[in-house]
C-alpha cells in the first residue's frame, strides 16, 4: 500500500483579527481526529458544534487552560514587555507551564508533554478563540495585534473600591478572574479547578453563550454524566428553542451516519476487488456499524421520518444562525436521508444510494475520489473515516465533568 503525501499549502492575507481567527478555526479543524469528512457534511456538523458547544475544540484538553493562559498574558502585560519581545516571552512562559505540569505524567492532557519547549503550537494558539467565545478575552484582537498592544495595556489601571475589588475594567483585555495560585509557574501545577475558578468559567459561559447547550449544562454539569451524546442528557426544563436545536442535531447525526458507513464499505470492497488488498476487517467493522445503525433508525423511525419530511425547517434553523450551507450539500442530504428513512434495512445494498454516494464523492474530490479513480484508491490508508456526529461532545463532557468535580468539592 503506497503512502500519500500531498504537496499542498495554504496561505491567506491577514487583514484583521476576525479573518485570522477564521483561518485558525479552519486549521484547527483540519487537525482534529473526529473531523474527517468523507461525504462533505462537515459544514453542517461544524455549524451545530458551534451552536451547541461554542468555544470548544477537539484539540483542547483540560479546562484549566482557560485560567492558565489569561494569567500568563496578564503577567506579560504587567511586565510591560515590548512588542518585539512579546512572543519570545510568551513562549518562555508557556514552556514553564509545560514544565510545571509535566509531573502529572503522560495522557493527562498536558499540551506539549513530550515536545516540551520545542512544541510548535502552544496552548495560547489553541485556546485563543475559545477565550473570546467564553468572554474571558474581551477585545477582538488577533494574537499578533495583541502583542503590539500588550505593553500599553500593562499601564491600564482598573478602578477599585475601598476593599480593593475591581469595579470598572472598561478597556481591559481580560474579564475579572481569580488570582493565580501562589508560585504560579514557579512550582508544580495541577489541572483541578478551584471552586472560584469553576464559578468564573460557569458564569462567563452562561452569560456569553446564553441559549446554547453548553450554557444550559454548565449550570447543572452533573446532567452530562454517563451520556454518550448530547441529546442523552436530561432535558426537563430546557428552553423550547434549545430543545428544537438539539432535536435537529440528533436527527441529522443519526440519519447521515449510515451513508458514511456505506461509503467506507464501498471503498473497502473496491480496494479488495481491484487492488487485491485484504480489507476483510474494515468491511466487517462497517457492516457491524451498519447493522447497529439500522436498529437505531428503526427504533426511532417515526421521529426521524417526521424530521426528514420537514427538512426546510432544518435549513432555516441554520440560516437563522447565519450558517450558509451550499446548495449541493443540501441537495445531497435531502436525497440520501430520504433513501435511508424509506428503507433503512436495504440501504447498504441499494444501488441508487451507492450511485448517489459515488456522485457526491466525485463532486467533492474530483480525481481524488476513491470510488471513481484507481490512483486515488491506491493512496487510501486502509482506515475508515467519518461516523455519527457528536458535535464535540467528548470535549464538552470532559469540561462539564471537571466543572462538576470543582463545584462539588471544597477547593
Amino acid at each position: 500500500m503506497t503512502t500519500y503525501s500531498p504537496a499542498s499549502s495554504l496561505g491567506w492575507l491577514d487583514f484583521d483579527a476576525a479573518a485570522t481567527e477564521r483561518v485558525a478555526i479552519l486549521l484547527r479543524s483540519l487537525q482534529e481526529p473526529a473531523t474527517l469528512d468523507v461525504l462533505g457534511l462537515g459544514s453542517v456538523r461544524d455549524a451545530f458544534s458551534e451552536m451547541l458547544h461554542p468555544g470548544t475544540s477537539y484539540i483542547h484538553t483540560r479546562l484549566r487552560y482557560f485560567m492558565f493562559l489569561p494569567w500568563i498574558f496578564q503577567r506579560i502585560e504587567r511586565d510591560r514587555v515590548a512588542a518585539g519581545d512579546f512572543f519570545r516571552r510568551l513562549r518562555h512562559d508557556e514552556a514553564l507551564l509545560i514544565d510545571r505540569l509535566r509531573h502529572l505524567g503522560p495522557g493527562k492532557g498536558v499540551i506539549g508533554y513530550r515536545a516540551g519547549r520545542n512544541l510548535k503550537r502552544m496552548p495560547s494558539d489553541i485556546y485563543w478563540g475559545g477565550l473570546w467565545d467564553w468572554g474571558l478575552r474581551r477585545l477582538p484582537l488577533g494574537l499578533g495585534e495583541y502583542a503590539h498592544r500588550a505593553a500599553a495595556m500593562g499601564s491600564f489601571a482598573p478602578v477599585v473600591d475601598d476593599d480593593g475589588k475591581v469595579t470598572d475594567r472598561t478597556g481591559a483585555m481580560w474579564a475579572p478572574l481569580p488570582d493565580p495560585p501562589e508560585g504560579f509557574l514557579e512550582t508544580d501545577i495541577a489541572f483541578e479547578l478551584s471552586r472560584e475558578e469553576a464559578e468564573t468559567l460557569r458564569d462567563n459561559v452562561r452569560h456569553q453563550q446564553a441559549g446554547t447547550l453548553l450554557a444550559w449544562l454548565v449550570a447543572q454539569p452533573n446532567l452530562a454524566a454517563q451520556c454518550d451524546y448530547p441529546w442523552e442528557a436530561p432535558s426537563h426544563g430546557m428552553p423550547a428553542e434549545l430543545a428544537e436545536m438539539v432535536r435537529h442535531a440528533r436527527c441529522f447525526s443519526e440519519l447521515t451516519a449510515g451513508p458514511q458507513y456505506v461509503y467506507n464499505l464501498l471503498v473497502a470492497r473496491r480496494a479488495g476487488r481491484e487492488l487485491g488488498w485484504d480489507t476483510t476487517e474494515v468491511e466487517e467493522d462497517q457492516l457491524g456499524l451498519i447493522r447497529h445503525w439500522v436498529k437505531m433508525v428503526e427504533s426511532r423511525h417515526g421521529e426521524l421520518r417526521s424530521w426528514a419530511d420537514d427538512l426546510p425547517a432544518f435549513w432555516t434553523l441554520l440560516y437563522q444562525h447565519k450558517y450558509r450551507i451550499r446548495r449541493s450539500t443540501r441537495d445531497f442530504v435531502s436525497g440520501i436521508v430520504r433513501s435511508a428513512i424509506d428503507n433503512p434495512k436495504g440501504f447498504a445494498d441499494d444501488p441508487a444510494a451507492h450511485a448517489e454516494i459515488r456522485r457526491r464523492e466525485l463532486q467533492l474530490k474530483g480525481k481524488r475520489a476513491r470510488l471513481a479513480y484507481r490512483s486515488a484508491l491506491e493512496n487510501w490508508s486502509g482506515a475508515a473515516g467519518g461516523g455519527q456526529f457528536g458535535y464535540r461532545w467528548s470535549i464538552a463532557k470532559r469540561y462539564l465533568d471537571e466543572l462538576e468535580s470543582a463545584l462539588a468539592g471544597d477547593r
